[in-house]
């Protein structure tokens, strides 16, 4: 299990800090002027000095150059409806993982030495219907809150969703795997 977890954790580094070089070809953009181009030096070496190019302490200073920029990366198009939409399916992952935490909790109570650390909602677990009453009560009133903070704040309303799932990601992975510990006794 703890290798299944670094796997993923390691794919999810690769796919966002890996940089993005297949979606602009390896080649560059030469802007044309009027200079000549620079003259090839080769590395490990000191430049030639030539009485035509100034030297200016120690480093050579070249007549000619050439500029080559690097092609951008392109833009993608968002339209203006898509980060309503993706804030949507933020919403959606939002409700996933507060329905994974009660079913993963539910789950990890069955086992004993398993309980309950969250202070406010130790006395709720013992029932399942009161549990699940909270979980969805506490959930709907998330839903509408985050709605509601995106229309007057939208980056604030991401941060804050996203805060939210993160936690409840590691919330549902911390009662799976003391559960996958418990079946393992």
């Amino acid at each position: 299990m703890k290798n299944r977890i670094f796997i993923l954790s390691a794919l999810v580094l690769l796919v966002f800090y890996a940089p993005v070089r297949a979606a602009v070809p390896a080649s560059e953009i030469l802007v044309a002027t009027a200079l000549l181009p620079a003259p090839a030096v080769v590395l490990g070496a000191p430049p030639p000095l030539t009485t035509q190019e100034p030297a200016f302490d120690g480093f050579l200073i070249p007549s000619s150059t050439s500029l080559q920029f690097p092609r951008p990366l392109p833009s993608p198009a968002v339209s203006p409806g898509a980060g309503k939409a993706l804030f949507n399916a933020n919403l959606a992952l939002m409700i996933g993982l507060n329905a994974a935490d009660y079913f993963s909790t539910v789950e990890a109570l069955k086992y004993p030495g398993l309980e309950e650390t969250n202070p406010l909602m130790k006395p709720f677990v013992k029932s399942p219907a009161a549990f699940a009453a909270i979980k969805i009560g506490t959930t709907a009133l998330s839903y509408w809150s985050m709605k509601a903070v995106f229309k007057k704040n939208k980056t604030m309303a991401w941060v804050m969703t996203t805060a939210t799932n993160a936690v409840l990601s590691f919330v549902v992975v911390n009662n799976m795997r003391l559960v996958q510990q418990a079946r393992s006794r």
